[in-house]
């Protein structure tokens, strides 16, 4: 991924939520179009990006628009060139994650073929049903506690089920199963 932005700072904070969400992810930061062309834009996949530098060679990502995620500071995407994806960075952590969720879902939901959407996802996850119904209520927030609680389980079954799901996964965070949960149609995003 690629974070198109002059104000350093913000690049880095945005970089740095993106890399604990999605774990593994390799995140690039850049000033300008210019730089991202030198370091081989084709070989990026989203491009986060700044309305300014956006301005900067629209061309560039109106042709990328599916993949382009423009930043914006509250109502700015009124002035945007119409179909790309916007987000609102002036929010907190925890709602920025909630709409890169919420942009991840809907992206899913339009290309029903793609690697990700929960029609073609479901089937292929290696999680057990149970081990599926744990990993959507870890990602609604619940504890293991009321997890316990509400499968009607012991405490130690349900930190065995975590266990065996992170390491299916290779994922230990609870931000990254979140998303692998959102991605693979486990959960909506409005559920979290």
């Amino acid at each position: 991924m690629a974070v198109l932005t002059p104000d350093t700072l913000a690049g880095l904070g945005l970089a740095g939520i993106i890399e604990r969400m999605v774990p593994g992810v390799g995140v690039s930061l850049f000033a300008h179009v210019a730089d991202l062309r030198a370091a081989g834009a084709e070989g990026f996949v989203h491009f986060f990006v700044a309305a300014p530098v956006l301005m900067e060679d629209a061309a560039f990502f109106l042709a990328r628009r599916t993949h382009t995620i423009v930043l914006v500071h509250g109502g700015e995407a009124a002035c945007l060139p119409a179909d790309f994806h916007t987000l609102d960075v002036c929010q907190s952590e925890e709602a920025l994650v909630r709409s890169v969720l919420r942009l991840a879902e809907s992206a899913h939901s339009r290309h029903p073929q793609a690697p990700g959407h929960a029609g073609a996802d479901r089937a292929l996850t290696p999680l057990t049903p149970r081990e599926t119904e744990v990993l959507r209520l870890v990602a609604a927030g619940r504890t293991n506690k009321e997890i316990a609680a509400r499968l009607g389980v012991g405490l130690t079954t349900i930190i065995s089920h975590r266990k065996n799901l992170t390491e299916k996964l290779a994922i230990k965070s609870v931000s990254g199963l979140t998303i692998y949960a959102v991605m693979h149609g486990i959960i909506k995003a409005e559920e979290i």
